[in-house]
């Protein structure tokens, strides 16, 4: 009889025991689930703003991480870079650690140091981290600007339509020639979620009436390609914020003809895109082909 009782009481135990087995795992197993949904939400490119001060950091799956420090002006238009730190990354147990193994921004990002993170609110695009001294620093996840060079394009790139005018004359017996030319602005660094100007279609008009002002002679040969390529920049800046670093030009002809000039124009207009159309320059291509006939 007393063995039956012990053999009932150990069953009783060993059920018992394998309940608490099972909750115990779950909890654990949640617990896991969690810190693995959390860093998936890390991953990613973040800012942390403060004093016109960005601190943009990258984080990837691999474990590392990089960071540069960039400061805007009054306008927070314009960008000065100010250096970049790396090293890497792990989440433990609701801390975000980040270990500096290299870094030239040493006031932001010490070297050889190890920076502990409380994670107070995560989600896709937000990420509220609380420092060691107590300060709370709101992230803000970024996307990367897609530029010509394709994405994480550091410059974004604003392309048009080609141009195509007469070129001014000395006299009437002068010969007809026409300046062609496919160009595409390349901006400053912009701010993070500072969104690209678009390309105003008075910028456009008043780079027609420059061009149309020059003579062959100031187009005649590279070098002074060069100095109407920065002339022209003067002009479209006012109209993009004084964004403009660079006008490029990617292909120029003098035409002595409307046949080549028609040429150029079908050759160097860009395919339209219904996911990407060029900045500002949506229905420009008819445009063109009117401004080429009435010039001509």
């Amino acid at each position: 009889m007393e063995q039956q009782v012990g053999n009932v009481f150990l069953s009783r135990w060993a059920v018992v025991c394998a309940v608490i087995f099972i909750i115990l795992a779950g909890i654990a197993g949640c617990g896991g689930e969690k810190e693995k949904d959390n860093t998936e939400l890390v991953l990613g490119n973040w800012v942390y703003f403060s004093n016109r001060t960005y601190i943009l950091t990258s984080i990837d799956m691999k474990g590392t991480w990089k960071s540069s420090v960039r400061i805007a002006d009054v306008t927070s238009k314009i960008v000065d870079s100010r250096g970049t730190a790396s090293g890497t990354w792990h989440l433990d147990e609701g801390q975000l650690i980040f270990t500096v193994v290299d870094s030239d921004i040493n006031d932001v990002w010490e070297k050889d140091s190890t920076a502990f993170y409380k994670v107070l609110e995560l989600s896709k695009h937000l990420m509220i981290l609380e420092g060691e001294n107590g300060h709370k620093q709101e992230w803000k996840k970024t996307v990367q600007k897609k530029g010509k060079g394709g994405p994480g394009e550091v410059n974004p790139i604003v392309t048009m339509a080609p141009y195509a005018v007469n070129l001014n004359k000395h006299s009437s017996g002068t010969q007809d020639r026409y300046l062609c030319l496919s160009m595409h602005l390349e901006l400053l660094e912009l701010m993070p979620e500072q969104p690209v100007p678009q390309f105003h279609p008075r910028a456009r008009d008043a780079a027609i009436m420059y061009l149309a002002s020059l003579t062959y002679d100031d187009v005649s040969d590279f070098d002074r390609i060069k100095v109407q390529k920065e002339k022209v920049k003067a002009v479209l800046n006012p109209y993009m914020d004084g964004l403009i670093k660079e006008v490029v030009i990617d292909h120029v002809v003098v035409a002595v003809s409307a046949a080549k000039v028609e040429e150029f124009i079908i050759e160097h207009t860009p395919a339209p895109s219904k996911e990407e159309p060029a900045e500002g320059e949506k229905g420009e291509a008819g445009k063109d082909k009117e401004e080429t006939s009435k010039d001509s």
